[in-house]
């Protein structure tokens, strides 16, 4: 179906492209599909009077790159990028460039507010103050943890140091 649309709009089969990745316009088509389904999605919450909100890859140059999401474009009430530094064998700071990325990206339309999605199995309970510091002088509007089974009461004393800053 998705190859007949964009054929539809573009005269062209993406299984004919020489290399369908580095086609700007299939790029362009399959961000529109994504971006879509989440308008449909997020219009049908609202009706109802409720938030939508989703965890997101880390900034919206990585999310093109890699899932083809155009998570700045979507109308959604809050977003939980998944800065998870160790999966890009980057180091803390890398979490606030991610938050000053897509905070940049959301305010072209005046956009809602980001809240830093860290995976705690990353981060030993020094590391998560950090990285908390570091997501909040980035401009966060929060934090969200990923993968609870492994909050320690260490973790939890980090946690209220680090937003006692």
């Amino acid at each position: 179906m998705c190859r007949e649309q964009f054929a539809a709009l573009d005269g062209r089969d993406p299984l004919e492209i020489a290399d369908p990745p580095a086609d700007e316009a299939w790029r362009r088509f399959r961000w529109d599909s994504v971006t879509g389904a989440v308008r449909g999605l997020a219009e049908a919450v609202h009706r109802h009077g409720k938030p939508i909100t989703a965890a997101v890859f880390p900034t919206p140059t990585i999310a093109r790159t890699l899932v083809r999401q155009a998570w700045d474009e979507w109308p959604l009430d809050r977003f939980f990028p998944m800065l998870y530094q160790g999966f890009y064998l980057e180091d803390i700071a890398w979490i606030g460039d991610g938050v000053r990325e897509g905070i940049a990206a959301l305010a072209r339309r005046e956009g809602p507010p980001l809240c830093a999605g860290l995976y705690l199995p990353s981060l030993d309970p020094r590391q998560l103050a950090e990285a908390v510091s570091t997501a909040r002088a980035a401009g966060a509007a929060g934090v969200s943890l990923f993968e609870m089974d492994g909050l320690s009461d260490e973790h939890l004393a980090a946690l209220r140091a680090a937003t006692l800053e």
